[in-house]
């Protein structure tokens, strides 16, 4: 049996800048993270989804998945954000879980997909989604941010 979490952060972006200065400001601070994953591999797991946004995924979601997420689960995750617990599992785990990363590696490749999304336009479509505008892939980068960088803990003031 695993631990139990401890209690999340909660976490709103208004912006991909938003993203890259909590990594940075949680970097420096070296808070601990309250779940499974460094802060290396959040932020690698990260910049992965936004790689993938900017050159394409080698992967898609079976036909009854992609028709369901699209119609159903995106308008839920861009009103209320993505729940945790979801396992990546197959190509999609291949591609987008983390290695183990030092968290300095994880944080850079996180700010270099950052400032390629602040200043590239191409979007691929998602492999779940499918076709998203740069703004639709905005959100969904900032709500899945806000998932995962959840778990790093607050510095103590």
């Amino acid at each position: 049996m695993s631990a139990p979490t401890k209690a999340r952060r909660t976490v709103s972006y208004a912006s991909l800048q938003e993203i890259a200065d909590d990594a940075q400001r949680l970097h420096a601070a070296g808070t601990p993270t309250t779940g499974n994953w460094s802060q290396g591999q959040i932020y690698d797991h990260l910049a992965r989804l936004m790689d993938g946004s900017l050159d394409g995924f080698d992967f898609t979601a079976a036909w009854p998945l992609r028709k369901i997420s699209k119609w159903i689960f995106k308008p839920l995750i861009f009103k209320k954000g993505m729940p945790a617990g979801f396992k990546l599992k197959g190509d999609a785990g291949r591609v987008l879980l983390p290695d183990p990363v030092a968290d300095q590696a994880g944080l850079d490749h996180l700010l270099q997909a950052i400032h390629r999304l602040q200043n590239e336009s191409q979007r691929h479509p998602s492999p779940v989604l499918e076709e998203l505008t740069r703004e639709e892939w905005d959100l969904l980068h900032r709500r899945h941010a806000e998932l995962h960088m959840s778990f790093i803990a607050e510095p103590e003031a």
